[in-house]
């Protein structure tokens, strides 16, 4: 995208639908400028948007979508040169935007599906290593490969050639991923979910009177026998006379004399 942004343009003759040259010509600030739009709206996006829609659509639904998205949008992009002055900037926005939108979707949703598809946590870091691995062999040659098809195209007319050719492995890609099935939820993650069912429980509990079931009982035990010490005790034989003399000391003085 970059390239295609500073790529001066082209006052060649165009041809309809595919033969044209040239880029828009944007000056470097203004490529750093929409490139750091970029990577904070990335950051956004990964924090806020990527939960939203995985936890809506699904993890297996939304990379699908994505994939089918993306094939459109790599061949419409190099046809942004042809739109009036005044709407490639947002036009060139709007990819941009789109074009990381997708990205910060898909990525994360691959390494779920492949987290999610180890049979024990034992390989997973094996099957993470290949995934890296992969992944970087094909950041290694897919500047190499788009970047001679783009110098190809701009010599021979046909700018869309490079990107028609990026939308073609996503179609790939895409016709392929309805061949996936989306794992299972793996055992140490049902695991993991009733511990945290009977933490939760556990901390419930502690708000919950104990022992009710014995509790009725431990009260009716209490009350019977109140209810049999109030009725073998009589009142009548109490001898109050110690009381008497106790209260009289305490109001008048001179009676502890005598």
């Amino acid at each position: 995208m970059p390239v295609f942004l500073s790529t001066p343009k082209s006052e060649a003759t165009v041809v309809l639908p595919l033969k044209f040259t040239g880029g828009l010509g944007l000056m470097t600030k203004t490529i750093g400028l929409m490139l750091a739009v970029q990577g904070v709206y990335s950051m956004i996006a990964q924090l806020w948007l990527f939960p939203f829609v995985v936890k809506h659509f699904g993890t297996l639904r939304t990379f699908r979508f994505v994939l089918m998205i993306w094939p459109p949008l790599y061949m419409a992009v190099p046809y942004l040169i042809l739109l009036p002055t005044k709407l490639q900037m947002p036009a060139a926005y709007v990819a941009l935007i789109s074009k990381i939108t997708f990205h910060v979707i898909a990525f994360p949703a691959t390494a779920i599906m492949l987290a999610n598809s180890a049979p024990t946590s034992k390989v997973l870091g094996s099957i993470n290593g290949a995934a890296a691995s992969v992944a970087s062999l094909a950041r290694a040659f897919g500047p190499t490969i788009t970047g001679l098809l783009h110098s190809k195209g701009l010599d021979s007319g046909y700018s869309v050639l490079a990107w028609w050719a990026c939308g073609l492995v996503c179609l790939i890609g895409a016709i392929e991923s309805f061949w996936m099935e989306e794992p299972p939820m793996p055992d140490r993650f049902k695991q993991s979910e009733v511990n945290e069912s009977e933490m939760k429980q556990d901390a419930l509990s502690d708000f919950t009177p104990r022992n009710s079931t014995t509790l009725p009982e431990e009260e009716h035990r209490l009350l019977s026998l109140r209810s049999s010490i109030d009725h073998d005790f009589d009142a009548s034989s109490l001898d109050l006379t110690a009381v008497e003399k106790f209260t009289r000391s305490e109001t008048d003085p001179s009676a502890t004399r005598v």
